[in-house]
């Protein structure tokens, strides 16, 4: 069962991922003029979450992980923030349509099967002219793997993304940017070094 994987993964003390966000997810948050409603899904240790409460939005978000959950809650209370974070899968996350501002995706890890009716079933909740921020690592990132024991993300290539996969996940939005690049990781002990990535923003059509 995933939710065990992860469980495991996030039950040792330290913070996996580390406490601080994501670069990318940072600094597309910090372009949006008005802070407003955000959804982050499968949001484990909660970095991303409080970064966001920390710049006035109001935070919802899931993860499978009751591990990550209770970490995200203490990161949360360590920095005197509130988020409202559910523990909770793809298929069973529930929000009222047109309700957020903004749904961030930063390496969201599922399966190559479900990875489209996963990320459709999204949509829905976000508001038309609302933006996707989605960071994930690409199909090329497994030549970074086999070299980089801390180097992180699926084993599975079926889970990691191309450009044109990302574009029909994201088929109801305007494309603002797609790109497949290289960077260097620097989030905590697991994502670590020279890393391929596909970055995605996109806008909800109205």
């Amino acid at each position: 069962m995933m939710e065990n994987f992860w469980d495991n993964r996030y039950k040792q003390q330290d913070y996996v991922y580390g406490t601080v966000p994501n670069n990318f997810f940072k600094e597309k948050l910090d372009q949006i003029p008005h802070p407003g409603s955000i959804l982050l899904p499968a949001e484990g240790e909660g970095r991303n979450a409080v970064y966001a409460a920390q710049q006035g939005w109001k935070v919802e978000a899931f993860d499978q992980s009751k591990e990550g959950f209770e970490k995200a809650m203490k990161l949360a209370e360590r920095n005197q923030v509130s988020i409202h974070y559910t523990v909770n899968s793809f298929e069973d996350a529930d929000y009222p349509e047109e309700s957020f501002d903004v749904v961030a995706l930063i390496y969201a890890h599922v399966s190559g099967e479900c990875m489209k009716a996963y990320y459709r079933r999204l949509m829905p909740f976000l508001k038309k002219g609302g933006y996707i921020i989605f960071e994930g690592f690409s199909k090329q990132h497994v030549d970074n793997q086999k070299v980089n024991p801390h180097a992180g993300g699926p084993r599975d290539v079926n889970m990691l993304y191309s450009k044109e996969a990302v574009a029909d996940l994201f088929a109801d939005c305007e494309t603002v940017l797609l790109e497949d690049t290289s960077t260097e990781l620097a989030e905590g002990t697991t994502h670590v070094g020279n890393s391929s990535i596909i970055r995605y923003i996109g806008r909800k059509k109205d």
